[in-house]
């Protein structure tokens, strides 16, 4: 199985797979997307390798010392499992160390769609997002899920982080984070070397599988090595090199046939799947051994029927039998909607026993009392055979 070995102690040398997977392909050809917060292209680990595009913030700030953090370091760990492929930087959030930092959200909405498209129409072949929506109650939007749907038309393969919130002992919510959450999108947990979920690790229903998540070498913005790094943000780096060597190696799968063979030679897909950890931490040699087997699919319109749960023709293999987790959206609406239903019960309960006090205080004079008494009737003789009607205001409206 494949996991990022130990640095070099006698040197700066980058990490590397195991020889197996790079003699059957090392990423030539291929364009991976960084959708991220920019990445410094003079690194040393990434020079002659590196491109930055448009900021899809629409700021000027590429000059200050705080920026391409993440980004660089998630750059570093594609390029070193796929070292012969192009990375190409989007800025879309910015750096923690950024002044204008804000949680990770995003001062343009539309910048995470505009970068997707972007990349599908400029070449990309993978996109990577190791970015994740930090808005408890919302983080969906339908233009980057016609976003995702244009890229994976086009055959483009997407992954992205499950997110580090699945701690509670540490804060974490476990809250459902966008745009891993999308249909289509190879989510990434983060493992430990023994295989385990890291337990900072997301658990959710739509992970697909997992990388190394903890220890992982990668480049230091702040320097020109390296530094260690640990986050699920990392795992989706890794996953996404292992996928830029498959589609460098055989280039007319479809991304569902990517998503497929990284789960099905995962580590535990022989045993099942689980919510922390998906099919288990891919394993690149095999995958490119079973990817040689496959005929590529005919391509299938997005939106046609029989796409499947998530793209391409047919189920993807996803279980339909996993909680979805907690939509804090959802959750609050349905608490809002619960003690609306509890306050229109509760009155409902007063106005009935207000009626009773009533009916009781005017029983003594024999006749009815209140706002709320029922009038009496004698009953005129009718025809037997035609229904008397009832008056017009002797019984309370139909339930």
């Amino acid at each position: 199985m494949w996991r990022p070995p130990l640095p070099h102690r006698a040197g700066n040398c980058p990490p590397c797979p195991s020889p197996q997977p790079h003699a059957i392909s090392q990423g030539e050809g291929v364009t991976i997307a960084v959708i991220d917060t920019g990445i410094r292209t003079d690194h040393p680990v990434l020079k002659g390798r590196a491109t930055e595009g448009p900021d899809f913030l629409q700021a000027n700030d590429k000059s200050q010392s705080w920026y391409g953090e993440h980004g660089t370091a998630m750059a570093s760990s594609i390029l070193d499992v796929a070292p012969e492929a192009k990375v190409l930087g989007l800025r879309v959030v910015r750096d923690e160390d950024d002044p204008n930092y804000r949680g990770g959200s995003m001062s343009n909405p539309d910048a995470l769609s505009q970068a997707i498209t972007y990349a599908a129409d400029h070449g990309a072949d993978v996109i990577s997002m190791s970015i994740g929506s930090r808005v408890l109650w919302g983080g969906f939007n339908e233009r980057d899920l016609k976003a995702i749907d244009y890229a994976l038309s086009k055959g483009v393969v997407l992954v992205g982080a499950v997110g580090n919130l699945g701690d509670k002992t540490d804060g974490g919510d476990n809250a459902i984070s966008y745009p891993s959450a999308y249909p289509g999108v190879i989510t990434v947990a983060a493992s430990t070397p023994d295989g385990s979920r890291a337990s900072f690790s997301s658990v959710h229903s739509y992970i697909d599988v997992a990388a190394p998540g903890v220890s992982v070498y990668e480049a230091d913005y702040r320097s020109s090595g390296r530094t260690s790094g640990e986050g699920t943000s990392a795992a989706c780096a890794l996953a996404a090199g292992v996928s830029a060597l498959i589609v460098s190696k055989y280039p007319d799968l479809t991304p569902r046939q990517v998503e497929r063979v990284l789960e099905r030679t995962a580590s535990h897909a022989s045993r099942g799947y689980s919510a922390e950890t998906g099919y288990g931490v891919i394993n690149a040699e095999a995958a490119l051994q079973a990817a040689a087997k496959l005929t590529p699919e005919k391509k299938v319109a997005i939106g046609e029927a029989g796409t499947g749960l998530h793209f391409g023709p047919g189920d993807d293999g996803t279980p339909k039998t996993y909680s979805q987790g907690v939509d804090s959206f959802k959750v609050g609406v349905a608490a809002v909607g619960a003690l609306m239903t509890l306050l229109t019960m509760l009155g409902g309960f007063w106005l009935f026993k207000s009626g009773r006090r009533v009916q009781r205080q005017g029983s003594g004079s024999g006749e009815p009392r209140g706002p709320v008494a029922y009038p009496q009737y004698v009953q005129p003789q009718q025809n037997p055979y035609q229904q008397p009607a009832p008056p017009h205001d002797q019984w309370p409206p139909q339930q």
